[in-house]
């Protein structure tokens, strides 16, 4: 599970945490960022850290434990240093697998699955769009203006035709991210050099962010 541990010295990125009952423990430390001590801590590191149980000491392990949208706050620079803690620098198919986890954590992430409605965070996925869309289309039919919506707890009152129009942009949103996505996949699949994935940016091409206002 991951959390947010502290250190005295900067962390290695990935961490040996020993051999137990023929798994391979291991220390996954990435964002890391310099703090300042405390009176009453002195650590001056901190990173968001999981522990992973890997099979055997292989990257192909590593993928199999790691949480993607944990391994989506890599950098190029700690992906390189997982691998090389692998002895996996020179392996292509390494570089690949741990890519497409990355792309696939990120695409998951809320630096992808977020919009801001009134300076708000939020995100509605794919089933509850559609069932939104098809709720405020019969409240249309029967002749209402306004609706009140149910996202992440909260409640909002639109008119339903503004609530159909926010949904539409967000679907197409979504459909464009989509598409990066699966972009980024096949590049990585298909390239052949592991220079080409060092230089590959997980974060390039998604469109901008939508950010309603709806109050005045």
């Amino acid at each position: 599970m991951k959390q947010i541990c502290k250190f005295n010295n900067k962390p290695a990125t990935i961490n040996n945490g020993g051999y137990k009952k023929g798994r391979w423990i291991v220390w996954l430390n990435l964002s890391v960022s310099e703090i300042e001590p405390t009176e009453n801590q002195s650590e001056t590191f901190q990173s968001v850290t999981d522990r992973l149980v890997l099979n055997d000491f292989s990257v192909a392990a590593f993928v199999d434990a790691v949480d993607p949208l944990h391994l989506a706050l890599a950098t190029n620079e700690e992906i390189y240093e997982i691998l090389k803690y692998f002895n996996e620098l020179d392996e292509l198919e390494s570089w690949k697998a741990l890519l497409k986890v990355q792309i696939q954590g990120y695409d998951s992430s809320n630096k992808v699955n977020q919009f801001f409605l009134d300076q708000i965070p939020f995100w509605i996925d794919k089933a509850t769009r559609v069932g939104l869309v098809n709720s405020l289309n019969m409240e249309k039919g029967a002749g209402r203006a306004v609706s009140t919506l149910w996202v992440e707890g909260r409640t909002i009152q639109l008119p339903v035709d503004l609530a159909l129009g926010l949904l539409q942009a967000l679907e197409l949103y979504a459909l464009d991210c989509y598409g990066v996505t699966a972009a980024h996949l096949s590049y990585v699949e298909g390239s052949q050099s592991i220079q080409e994935l060092r230089d590959f940016n997980k974060e390039a091409d998604y469109p901008e962010m939508l950010r309603f206002k709806i109050s005045e």
